[in-house]
This record gives structure tokens, sequence and C-alpha cells, in this order.
């Protein structure tokens, strides 16, 4: 297999176990702690990969892209680690579905690309793998996404706007990394918002409890950064290498590891359709894997 597309499975199966493991410490230690200690992880990682190359972000070019991309990394983290807190998983989950067609489509309309029409079906499919995964027991992804209960759900209008940010995040990162390098479109976005969390940890005096959490619970999160942060790194990493849609259609295939992750640790239910969806998902990312390097 394509050293690149395995870096797309390596992103998948990361993001699955940080998108895991961030749902936990959202709840036990606070979003403004949990993106805190994920942007500093970042930070002084990867800033030895940057060093030499800091004088890229200095092209007044660069320095936009790179500067939004932070801004959306923030709104993002704020609106999803939100919906995580306020709404329930089950609806939230339903709507972050989206993320995969939005993410595609930006790469088809800014870098014009062209999906033949046997991977058309294959992506049709991971997709609909997921919607099968989302669904509730005798629900249909309409009556979910349309039912009174859900929409005065808190949860599902952040999670409708985090799932906008994160799909744009997917494109600006894979811009950023072909502008200047893939390190570099990581690095920058995660230091500005490193610098945004402390200073608000310092505004609300919450200094001292990330701490505390942190000593209390250092194993977990120093694991949680490291699986989301080599995620990202491998997906910028393939991004300048292979097809984006390709890339987005197997990463972003991420929540099925999540989901059976909840399944193991958790010992969360799932409906057999659930369980076919799952794996639906997962057996066509590797299939257009394996498609995509002949």
């Amino acid at each position: 297999m394509n050293t690149y597309i395995s870096y797309a499975f390596i992103a998948m199966i990361l993001w699955g176990v940080s998108d895991f493991s961030m749902q936990y410490f959202v709840r036990k230690i606070g979003r403004i702690a949990t993106l805190t200690w994920v942007g500093v992880f970042g930070t002084v990682v990867l800033f030895p990969f940057v060093k030499d190359d800091l004088w890229i972000i200095f092209n007044i070019n660069n320095l936009y892209f790179l500067f939004f991309l932070a801004l959306l990394h923030i709104l993002s983290a704020l609106l999803l680690f939100s919906a995580f807190k306020h709404g329930k998983l089950s609806v939230v989950e339903t709507v972050m579905v989206a993320e995969l067609p939005l993410t595609i489509f930006w790469g088809m309309l800014f870098f014009k690309e062209v999906l033949t029409f046997e991977q058309f079906l294959i992506v049709g499919s991971i997709l609909g793998g997921i919607i099968l995964t989302s669904l509730q027991k005798q629900k249909s992804k309409i009556k979910q996404i349309f039912s009174t209960n859900a929409w005065i759900e808190k949860g599902v209008f952040l999670a409708m706007g985090a799932v906008v940010v994160i799909s744009l995040i997917n494109y600006f990162t894979a811009t950023n990394a072909r502008l200047t390098t893939p390190y570099l479109a990581i690095w920058f976005p995660w230091f500005v918002f490193t610098i945004f969390s402390l200073a608000f940890l310092l505004m609300k005096r919450d200094v001292k409890r990330a701490f505390i959490n942190l000593r209390q619970n250092w194993l977990f999160i120093l694991f949680m950064c490291l699986a989301n942060c080599i995620a990202w790194i491998t997906f910028s990493i393939a991004s300048t290498k292979i097809n984006f849609s390709l890339l987005s259609a197997i990463s972003l295939c991420y929540p099925m590891i999540a989901i059976f992750l909840g399944v193991v640790v958790n010992k969360e239910k799932l409906t057999k359709m659930q369980y076919a969806g799952a794996i639906i998902a997962l057996l066509c990312s590797l299939l257009l894997g394996i498609y995509a390097t002949f």
C-alpha cells in the first residue's frame, strides 16, 4: 500500500482514539483545560520540526492563511467541546456525519479534484455506513435530524457550527501544508490557540486547577495529546502527496474507531444496524485505500 495512503489510515485510527479521549476529558477537566494541554503538547513537541522554517511565516500571504487557520482551530474547539459538554452525544454525532461530505466538497471546489465513478461509489458507501452507525434504533435519519426534541437540544446548533468549521480546517490544513510545510501548518495554529487558551485560564484564574488535573491524569492526557498530534501530522503530510478527497474519505472514518472504543471500553450497546454501518464504513475505507494505490 502507498506510504501516504497508510498515513491516512494512521490519521483515522489516532483521530478516533483522541476523539474518544477528548469526550471523556471535556467532561472531567473542562473544554479549555483540554484545549490547553493539547495545544501545549503540540507546540512543544513539534517545535524542533519547524524551527528552521519559521521564516516562512513572515511571508504576508502565508501569515494570513496560517493565522486564519489558527482562528478556525480556536472556534471549532470551543464549538465542538461545548457540544460534547451540553448536548447528547448521540445527537451531536448525528450532525457530525456532515464533516465527510463537506470536506470533500471543499476539496473538489477549491482543489478542482475529480473522483472517478468507482471512487464516488466507494465514498458514498463510506458515508452511508457512517450514517447507519449514527442512527438510533427504530428512528430514521430524517426524523432524528428534524424532530422537535433534536432541534431544541443546545448541542445540535453547536455541532452544526463545529462541523462546518472543522471541514474548513481540514481544507485549510491541506492548503497551508502545500504552501508552507506540513509541520508548520499544524504547529503555528496550535501555537496561537495555546496562547489563547493559557490567557483564558489566567483570566478565569483556573490555572491551578488545570495543573492539578494534569498531575492527576497526566498519563491519559499525554496519550490523548500524542494520538491527536500524530493524527494531524500524518494527515497534513499525506495532504501534500495524494488526492485530498480520497485522503478525507479514509481519514474521516475516525468516528467508527471512537464508536468501537465506546463499545469496548465503556460497554456501550449498539444495534445490529449500527455494527453493520461501522463495518461497512471501515471496509470501504480500506477498499478505497487499496484502489488508490493502482
